[in-house]
């Protein structure tokens, strides 16, 4: 890869999706660019995470040369399908909502997508990344940025035109820059686990919900996975925990007794993730030339999937702003991305907030009604005013 000589247009602290497709947009446009992330790319650890690619995500991929790669271990999913604890049934068609070309969204391992993105990069002469490498100290330095970075064998200086901290939810540079952030902590904790998927299964989310507010999902991951997710009141959270792992399972076949068998494999709350989700919400997504994306930006809850598809569409926006600004067009790129973008997504954020199966602080008088049904048309199409920036973005890379 490009050896810069610690000089850079545009660095970026975070190489999940989000900061990598950022970097690659940016280096199509001849920036100068680096990646750096104390882990390695391809994580080992993220091996079992397979996050849901939306319509607009599968699109831009397609553009960029990358779904046929991402296809062949991805899992797509054509239907949610929610049942209500009334007894109804509630379906969200995705080929009735889509105004794209997927009408579907697809499991893809992240491992496998942050490769693809960082084997896209190596090709690129302007862009380098640094895995294995921590930030030491940043520093405000005449109007650019210098980060102390230091690796395994060897510390270095790095300076940047704009600085982007794509580091997550909790992100150390966004705290290292100043930004405070409000965090809303969803008190209903989601158990998941993961095992091989029966065969023949179908391509759709179910959710099932009970009348005293549980509810459990299942869904088909990438890999020939299966998920089942499972979340209740704290109270009667910790009463399954007490019980043990016989008790998850009987409220996981309480709501789907043909789970049976294959629930035999579930022995221990070691094969037991518990997650606990938060909406991070900064006073502001920017401080001259520093940026925040994705989660740094605005860390949200696991419901509607929409975590890594607002980031790729974050990422969109800002190399817009940033390539436009270049080009004379804008004066105040970042300001420019978040006004764009906050609205949007804070609206997911505070959907997500209300809503009782997340949190016992949400409107109760929801709780019957529909996870996903305010949100279907974002969960199909994204932001729509983002098309603009992908079009000019990713056209003008070609």
């Amino acid at each position: 890869m490009h050896e810069n000589d610690g000089h850079v247009d545009c660095g970026i602290v975070g190489g999940g999706p989000a900061g990598l497709l950022l970097a690659l947009l940016l280096a199509r446009h001849g920036w100068r660019v680096t990646v750096v992330d104390k882990n390695a790319i391809r994580d080992p650890r993220m091996a079992k995470i397979a996050p849901f690619l939306s319509p607009p995500s599968l699109e831009l991929f397609e553009e960029l040369g990358f779904l046929d790669e991402l296809a062949r271990v991805g899992q797509p999913v054509r239907n949610v399908v929610e049942f209500t604890a009334t007894g109804e049934q509630r379906a969200m068609d995705y080929a009735s909502h889509i105004w794209r070309r997927h009408p579907y969204i697809m499991s893809v391992p992240l491992p496998t997508l942050t490769g693809v993105l960082h084997d896209a990069l190596e090709r690129e002469a302007t862009a380098t990344v640094l895995p294995g490498t921590s930030v030491r100290k940043l520093t405000d330095a005449d109007g650019e940025y210098r980060l102390d970075l230091a690796d395994a064998h060897q510390e270095k200086t790095l300076t940047c035109r704009y600085l982007i901290c794509s580091d997550g939810k909790f992100s150390p540079m966004r705290t290292a820059a100043g930004i405070e952030a409000d965090v809303f902590d969803f008190d209903r904790p989601a158990v998941f686990f993961i095992h091989p998927q029966p065969s023949a299964w179908p391509a759709r989310v179910d959710v099932h919900h009970a009348p005293d507010g549980s509810w459990l999902g299942v869904m088909p991951l990438a890999n020939e996975q299966l998920a089942v997710q499972w979340a209740a009141d704290p109270e009667d959270f910790e009463h399954v925990r007490s019980a043990g792992v016989a008790e998850l399972r009987a409220r996981v076949l309480a709501f789907r007794p043909d789970l049976n068998e294959w629930i035999g494999n579930l022995t221990d709350w070691d094969q037991v993730t518990v997650a606990y989700h938060h909406v991070v919400q900064p006073k502001v997504w920017s401080r001259g030339g520093l940026g925040l994306l994705g989660d740094s930006a605005h860390g949200m809850h696991a419901i509607g999937a929409q975590g890594l598809n607002m980031a790729i569409q974050d990422a969109l926006v800002l190399a817009d702003r940033l390539i436009r600004a270049a080009e004379g067009e804008l004066t105040a790129p970042l300001e420019s991305y978040e006004a764009l973008r906050r609205p949007f997504v804070t609206e997911l954020q505070r959907y997500q907030m209300r809503l009782p199966h997340a949190t016992t602080q949400g409107d109760r008088d929801r709780a019957g009604d529909s996870m996903y049904a305010g949100i279907a048309q974002l969960m199909a199409n994204g932001q729509p005013e983002v098309r603009p920036c992908f079009e000019r973005v990713v056209a003008g890379a070609e």
